[in-house]
């Protein structure tokens, strides 16, 4: 017979007073297990596996930029956007626009040499426009602090149609 089950005396029925839990079971422990649920929660609504930039997350042509918005990044870091297919990029670094032929535009991932001379095919889902700092080159390395850069964007059926994002990160 359980502790908490009625017992019979005397034709007479007697609850048998249950045994006190104690403060971890009784409050402590549903509210750890509920604080536990709900950051479970918000980690996932606050977490998503790509960038945090919203203007990347609500754009369906830009896939990416290179560094991500507010990332700390080497000098010599590549620059850059990754766009659907069929579209063409110039970008601006600090104010510096970047000739057209000092940008790799990738567009095959099996044959990133042949893709950056060539220009790839566009069939192909990769279309990334990147910019390397080398000594010789518009920049030739980025600033020791905040760099900002402007990436111009079209598709290639309207030359007009122009869309700009603008994006900072650190250089270390």
């Amino acid at each position: 017979m359980q502790s908490w089950d009625l017992i019979w005396q005397n034709d007479d029925m007697t609850e048998k007073e249950a045994p006190q839990r104690s403060l971890f079971s009784r409050i402590l422990g549903p509210a750890l297990v509920t604080v536990g649920i709900t950051g479970v929660i918000l980690g996932f609504a606050l977490s998503n596996s790509g960038s945090t930039d919203i203007r990347v997350e609500g754009n369906p042509v830009i896939e990416a930029l290179f560094p991500e918005p507010d990332a700390e990044v080497l000098r010599q870091t590549s620059i850059g956007i990754d766009l659907i297919a069929g579209y063409e990029a110039e970008l601006t670094i600090n104010g510096v626009a970047i000739p057209p032929d000092q940008i790799n535009v990738l567009r095959d991932l099996e044959n990133p040499r042949e893709s950056a001379q060539t220009s790839g095919t566009f069939g192909s889902t990769l279309n990334r426009f990147l910019y390397q700092p080398l000594e010789g080159r518009a920049v030739p390395e980025l600033q020791g602090d905040r760099n900002c850069v402007v990436a111009v964007y079209w598709p290639l059926s309207d030359a007009t149609a122009r869309s700009t994002i603008e994006w900072c990160f650190t250089a270390l």
